[in-house]
């Protein structure tokens, strides 16, 4: 009995270690001022930078940019971070980017040469909780010292919603920028006008739950079997 207990300890120590491979990029729970543009187009907007804690928002600044590149006299976007979410909002003649960029305030050395790609993390990932209207297109753009970019693009088709939607490092190009990475920006791309979308946690982690599930989830369930096998052996000494 006791060396099961030994080895459910081990192992609930593994994978709950595991899970701190997590690195939150930005979780939105720091708001920013709305940033409304009206047509016609193009018209951008004035760079907001917003600072918060490191553990929402990587090396503690978020740069937000935003472009309508087509609408008419009537158009209009928002973008606003509220509700602990990137909520983007364009009127049916709208389309827009929107950049997010962050780089610890464009500091000299940025992010610090932050090495992204380690064991136990495999990517990035990003949530959509309401399903969007339009397709849009999602590009992320890590650059590391040297000015050297590793880069994704994927496109999102309309209804996209859900908690794992997964950009892996393998299928970056110039992956070996992601060892050193000083910037991270992610760009939103409107596909058709009227796209409303919204965005929430942007983080580098493991493999989706539904395909490996998740270390502190294992490590619960090992904390779990030592409990119960705990409680089996008291109940059997007691009855010695």
């Amino acid at each position: 009995m006791n060396r099961k207990l030994v080895l459910v300890s081990a192992l609930a120590a593994l994978f709950s270690a595991a899970s701190a491979n997590a690195l939150t990029i930005d979780d939105f729970t720091v708001g920013q001022p709305d940033i409304t543009l009206n047509g016609p187009s193009p018209i951008s907007s004035t760079t907001m930078l917003t600072t918060g804690p490191t553990s929402n928002i990587i090396g503690g600044t978020r740069q937000t940019d935003v472009e309508m590149y087509a609408g008419d006299a009537g158009a209009k976007t928002e973008v606003r971070v509220i509700s602990s979410v990137l909520d983007i909002s364009n009127t049916s003649s709208a389309q827009s980017r929107i950049v997010l960029n962050w780089n610890a305030n464009n500091s000299t050395l940025g992010l610090g040469n932050l090495d992204l790609d380690v064991p136990g993390t495999n990517g990035i990932f990003l949530a959509f909780p309401v399903a969007m209207d339009h397709a849009l297109d999602l590009m992320f753009e890590i650059q590391d010292y040297g000015q050297s970019t590793a880069i994704l693009s994927k496109t999102f088709p309309a209804l996209s919603q859900g908690s794992n939607f997964f950009f892996a490092f393998s299928d970056f190009t110039n992956r070996d920028a992601l060892s050193s990475a000083d910037s991270i920006r992610m760009t939103v791309d409107s596909t058709t006008p009227g796209l409303d979308a919204t965005l929430d946690l942007v983080e580098s982690r493991d493999a989706p739950p539904l395909t490996v599930p998740e270390p502190a989830t294992m490590g619960l369930l090992c904390l779990g079997l030592l409990g119960l096998g705990f409680r089996r052996w008291k109940a059997k000494a007691s009855n010695v």
